[in-house]
This record gives C-alpha cells, structure tokens and sequence, in this order.
C-alpha cells in the first residue's frame, strides 16, 4: 500500500521527543537556543503556513535551476552583455559583491536554526532554509565568474566580502550582529521576520522587474528565482514571534523587531535606493525608490505588525522624513569617495534630474546645487577636482558615513563611554549601541583605525588596504563627467 501525502507528512512535521540521559535545557542550551527559555511544550504548536516535503523541494529546485541555466546558456552572447546600459553593469557590480556572500552566512544562521529551533517542524524548515542559501550563493558566484571575460571587477561577487572596503565592512557589520551573532530565536525574528519579510522583496522583486525593463534578463531570472526561496523560509519567523507573545515576551520581541527594521533599511538605502535611482537607465525606472519602499515594504511591514499587535518603531517618524532625502545624500557620499569603490558611479543628468524632481519635488532645491557644483569642478578641473580626500565621519554602529537625511538637517549625534567618544548617524542607531554596547563598543570604524594608526592614511595605501587594486578596480564616473571630451569615452565592460 502506498502512503499519500497527506497520510504522512503531519505526523513527520512533528518528531520531537523528550530526552532521557540529558537535560533539555542541555539539549538546547539557552546561550545558542535563544531567550526567553521556554520548555517545548511552550513550542509544540509551532506551526508553518507553507508546507513541503523534501521530494517536493528537490523537485521545485531542480526546475528552478534548469530555468535559470536555460536562461543563462541562451543570453551568454557577448554582444548581448555589450549593450546594457553601462550604469546598470555597475549596478550588477555593486549587488553581487554587496549580496552573495551575505547568502552563504545566511546558510550559516538558518543551519543554527536547523540544529537548536526548538520545534522539529522549525528544524526542518530551516534545514530547507540553509539548502536555499547555499543555492543563493552559488547561483550569483557561478553568474559573476561569467562575467569576468567582460569585466574583471566581478570577481568581487566573491572577494568582496574578503575585503576592508568600507560599504562591505558596514554590509558585514549588519550580517553578522543578524545572522553570526544570534541565537535561534533572534534570528527567526531578525532574519525570517523582519528582513526577508520585508526587505528582501524590495532587492530581489522590485530589482527584478527594473532589470527586465533594463534588457538584464539573465539578472532578471536569478532574482526572481532567489526570491521565490526567500518567501518559503521567511514564514519562520512568524511562529516564533507568535510564541513570544503568548509568553509574556513582547518588550523583547518588539525590540528586535525595532532594532533590525533601523538596520536593515540603514543597509538598502546605501545599497538598494542609491542603485535604483542613479544606477538604473531612465526607460526601466518604473517607481521610484520611496514608491518601492511604500507599496512594497511599508505596507506589509504595517500589515505584520498589526497582526501581531505591536507598534511601530519609536523612530518612525524619522524613518518617513528620510525616504525623501537618505538615499540622494548617501549617493553625493559615494559620488565623493568613488575611488573606494569597486564600483562606477553616476553624476545624473539634465533628464534624470529631472525625473528625480518629478518624484522628489524638493529634489532640485535641496541636491541640485551640489551636482552643478560638481559638473563645475569637471569643467575646470576634471576628475581629481571632484572628489574629496577627507575624512568622513562614520557611524560607530551602522559603520556608514553620517549624511543620512538632507543639508541642513543634521541627526548625528554622540555618545562618552568608558573614556572613548562614539559617533551615530542618528539616535536611532545610538540607542542601538545602547542596547547593546559590550557587543559594539569594541569595534573600530574605518576612520578610527586610520586615526588610530591601525590602517593608512594615505589614499593610495589605503586603497590597497582596502583590497583595491588602484586605478583597475577603483570606481570612478561612469561617464567620466557629463560631457564626452572631458576624459575618456564611455566606457563598455
């Protein structure tokens, strides 16, 4: 007799059992399991939305990977690669160097989940969970090697995060207090409920639909392909917060739902808002990054916090306010220290300007003078006149530089602690390093170890240190300056 599905796969949802030579708090130490403690019986309910098999999952897999080698073996044409737009190649750039390998430690996090969840249901989901990182990971690896005969910069898909370079060690920064540093119950809230819940869908959805109208369709396939993984294992999250609730555990849960929400959209504005709208060609601009923000993960953020009857974040309103203004001031950032970069950037033109005025009206007023001042500056100096050899100041929690709103309105703030004076970007990621300061306090921003002696303070040194082999890899405009004879032509990978 042969077993349908549904005769047997509830019952091998559920095979937990009660331990007989150990203690289950030494089957699932609290340290690694995650506080509060709660006995099993308090987990035995957990229950996930999205339910599969493994003969199911290897299946769906199988499909999805033949779809995107299919795509991959049909676009692999060099000419095709030839005529993207050469602002979007550095938007490909900067993404798989930023995310790759973030998917690998994610597989470490859902692999921490798979061994110390506390509900076999929880186990298996995060088992199938780890399998999709590691397929995260490779898919964007195997891509990137491809596109090395094109450019060589992709090998930062995979040397990135072996590297000192700043917008890797704040990436880095994030994903390790996210996934590295947390037990298994911080990790469902902070990974599967608030940063796959929400924000993953804005890099691999929304991204997704402006690369099929940027002619990227082999970008376009693998995004949506990863993203359809991350909606399976994201509902992790949902039942664990739920047995928080009903425990008594709500001051808990709704910090870390806090907490990671600040983070995680410290991250996509410097990552996500600056590609979307100074990266992306005109034509496949099909919202803007607020409008994204807001349909995409306001909304369902909103929606899951409702459900579960908690706030909003205290730092909402600041959140708002900055949707206008965080991502255009980051970009001046990146423009200024381009040559810390793996990637090429964008000084916009008379017609993206204009576009960005069009969704930001106060757009012009506020940026506008900053960008004329520097097509000014290519004019009568070229390059080397734009940019800026200072020292930023850089948050001592998110790692990022503080410019984080508009000129003129200036939310960093300081903090004395133990003789040492530390820097934020905001009150927001103050309170954080509050929070928890014997996790943060040690660490040292870029800017600190130069000050310190600890890393080079010349540009050149630092470059190198920062694993940039300069001029080759360094990032500069990508048109070179608005005007064809200011310098070189426009260059094509």
């Amino acid at each position: 007799m042969v077993l349908r599905r549904d005769d047997w796969h509830d019952l091998a949802r559920k095979v937990d059992w009660t331990p007989r030579y150990v203690d289950e708090r030494e089957l699932f130490p609290p340290e690694i399991s995650g506080h509060p403690w709660l006995p099993h019986e308090a987990w035995q309910d957990w229950n996930e939305v999205y339910r599969t098999t493994y003969r199911e999952y290897v299946a769906n897999q199988r499909d999805k990977d033949a779809a995107v080698l299919g795509v991959r073996a049909a676009l692999s044409k060099p000419r095709l690669f030839d005529e993207l737009d050469p602002a979007w190649v550095q938007l490909v750039k900067f993404h798989n160097g930023a995310i790759a390998l973030v998917e690998y430690a994610g597989a470490v996090a859902e692999l921490r989940m798979a061994r110390f969840g506390r509900d076999s249901a929880w186990r298996t989901m995060a088992t199938l969970g780890a399998l999709d990182e590691i397929r995260h990971t490779q898919i964007p690896l195997l891509i990137g090697h491809d596109l090395l005969a094109y450019d060589g910069n992709f090998d930062w898909t995979h040397k990135a995060f072996h590297t000192n370079e700043w917008v890797i060690l704040a990436a880095r920064h994030l994903f390790d207090d996210m996934f590295l540093a947390a037990d298994a119950i911080d990790l469902a809230i902070q990974l599967n409920f608030v940063f796959e819940t929400g924000f993953s869908n804005l890099q691999f959805m929304a991204m997704a639909a402006m690369a099929d109208r940027a002619h990227h369709h082999l970008f376009e396939k693998t995004l949506a392909s990863i993203q359809t993984d991350e909606s399976r294992h994201a509902q992790i999250g949902h039942p664990v917060l739920r047995t928080l609730l009903e425990n008594g555990s709500r001051e808990r849960a709704q910090y870390l739902v806090d907490k990671m929400w600040w983070r995680s959209w410290r991250l996509f504005l410097a990552l996500t808002g600056t590609g979307m709208e100074y990266l992306t060609p005109l034509e496949a601009r099909t919202r803007s990054f607020k409008e994204f923000m807001t349909e995409w993960v306001i909304e369902q953020f909103v929606k899951n916090l409702e459900e579960f009857d908690l706030e909003r974040p205290w730092f909402w309103d600041l959140f708002v306010e900055e949707l206008d203004f965080a991502h255009h001031s980051f970009q001046l950032g990146l423009y200024a220290y381009r040559t810390t970069l793996w990637f090429d950037v964008t000084l916009p033109d008379a017609a993206e300007r204009a576009w960005l005025n069009g969704k930001y009206p106060t757009w012009n007023e506020t940026y506008g003078p900053f960008w004329k001042d520097l097509e000014r500056r290519w004019e009568a100096g070229g390059e080397s006149s734009t940019l800026s050899y200072g020292l930023p100041g850089l948050c001592n929690l998110c790692q990022l530089p503080t410019l984080f709103v508009r000129p003129g309105r200036n939310t960093a703030c300081t903090l004395e602690r133990d003789g040492r004076r530390y820097l934020f970007c905001s009150e927001p990621c103050r309170w954080i390093f509050q929070q928890e300061s014997p996790k943060f306090a040690a660490h040292k921003s870029v800017v600190d170890r130069i000050v310190a002696g600890e890393a080079p303070g010349k540009l050149t040194e630092l470059h190198k240190w920062m694993g940039l082999e300069a001029p080759v890899e360094t990032g500069k405009d990508v048109r070179r300056g608005l005007d064809p004879w200011r310098l070189d032509p426009i260059p094509r990978a």
